[in-house]
């Protein structure tokens, strides 16, 4: 799957104020909330599934890079959300480095595969450390998707 093509400039936020790993989690799923216009109960209804995911275990998967996602009704298609963070933020990663880079991936439970395809997508993007670098960098919505697109 190409990321682009689910990527969505109200989805993006750059940068990111959290300090925590909840207030990330949080922010992302507001920036989600807003972006495609939720209610409150869909809202509530997102980031308990996320929250509860990561109860499971970290969506940090190293290199500075978190992928916290979960599957949920509220959503009608797979929705991508991206933040980036100046401060890096602990989230029990594996490889016990900080995170600047949050890719929340929120699917419905009928896109179990492209759920995948798009958890795959990031994580071979973001393999690179120059684009990494790259992408910790961008200072805007257009910025990270420009470097996505090529």
């Amino acid at each position: 799957m190409n990321l682009v093509e689910i990527l969505d400039e109200n989805l993006i936020k750059v940068p990111l104020t959290g300090k925590t790993k909840d207030e990330i989690l949080e922010e992302l799923v507001q920036t989600l909330a807003k972006g495609k216009d939720l209610s409150s109960f869909d809202y509530k209804a997102v980031l308990t599934a996320v929250k509860n995911r990561e109860e499971l275990g970290s969506t940090g998967i190293g290199k500075g890079i978190c992928i916290p996602h979960a599957q949920s009704e509220a959503i009608d298609k797979i929705s991508l959300v991206v933040g980036v963070s100046k401060e890096p933020i602990d989230f029990d990663s594996p490889d016990h480095m900080k995170s600047k880079l949050f890719f929340l991936v929120v699917a419905p439970v009928s896109a179990a595969s492209a759920h995948v395809e798009v958890l795959a997508a990031i994580a071979r993007s973001c393999s690179s450390s120059v684009f990494r670098r790259m992408l910790e960098q961008c200072k805007s919505s257009r910025e990270i998707i420009q470097l996505f697109a090529e």
